[in-house]
């Protein structure tokens, strides 16, 4: 019986501290991993990408990918399938940064309706994480391209460098309230450059985009350059609205982001 009540004890001890590592053991857990949090009573999924040589020792620069219409949801993975997510997975060692995915939930809407999401899910990896204050990087695509120019701007004081793609100036997509957020973009390509003018931009867009007009890209980046700013463009032939595989994976993009701190 002794012998029983030993055995049991043992076995307890040696579960609690399985439980006591696996729990230590999460914190360190790197790839893509699902995250959330609670506001009003509703949860938002989001997902953060942890380089797998993640060092808590060590300041890391980090990356707001903001994703497409095509991608809005609330379960919070699907945003990880285009873009900035496929290129990690086909070249991780390419991309040495912690990388934050909000998931914006009503795709009739614009991401600056959503800036409580962008600004509340990097404040948490912040936290979370050791990010370098002085490299944070803001890129995205398509209605993410658009909000890119104008988060970008909102936000002058947090980004080092950003990198719209296949992204537009006005707000095109707000037939859809946002209960409890934020005002769409009503501004000109011109108040867009006036804010940009200092800020690191490289631009990129399909040339036979039929989604997104390549003369946005090539509106704003004239503009900016036009108030003393150095904005850079790059324009495929014959790529329709996917320019995004091309610009993450093709071009140098993350070592350009670290050319540049704030």
């Amino acid at each position: 019986m002794h012998t029983l009540l030993k055995a049991a004890t043992i076995a307890g001890a040696a579960l609690a501290l399985a439980a006591s590592g696996i729990s230590k053991e999460s914190k360190l857990q790197t790839g893509f991993l699902n995250k959330s949090y609670q506001r009003n009573g509703k949860e938002y999924r989001y997902v953060v990408y942890v380089p797998r040589g993640y060092d808590a020792a060590k300041k890391w620069p980090a990356i707001m990918f903001l994703h497409g219409y095509g991608e809005c949801g609330t379960d919070g993975w699907k945003p990880v399938a285009q873009g900035i997510g496929t290129a990690v997975l086909w070249d991780a060692d390419k991309w040495p940064f912690i990388i934050v995915i909000p998931q914006k939930t009503i795709p009739g809407s614009e991401w600056e309706q959503h800036d409580d999401v962008v600004m509340k899910t990097l404040s948490l990896t912040r936290e979370q994480y050791s990010v370098d204050p002085h490299r944070i990087y803001l890129t995205g695509l398509s209605q993410g391209g658009h909000g890119t120019w104008v988060e970008g701007s909102m936000h002058t004081d947090i980004w080092a460098a950003i990198a719209p793609i296949c992204g537009y100036p006005g707000a095109a997509f707000t037939t859809d309230p946002v209960p409890g957020g934020g005002k769409p973009f009503t501004g000109s390509v011109d108040d867009l450059a006036t804010k940009l003018k200092g800020m690191p931009v490289w631009a990129f867009h399909g040339e036979a985009d039929s989604v997104v007009p390549v003369q946005h890209t090539k509106d704003l980046v004239a503009a900016i350059n036009a108030k003393g700013g150095s904005a850079k463009q790059t324009l495929y032939p014959g790529i329709d609205h996917n320019s995004w595989d091309k610009a993450y994976r093709e071009e140098n993009l993350p070592a350009w982001f670290l050319q540049h701190t704030r």
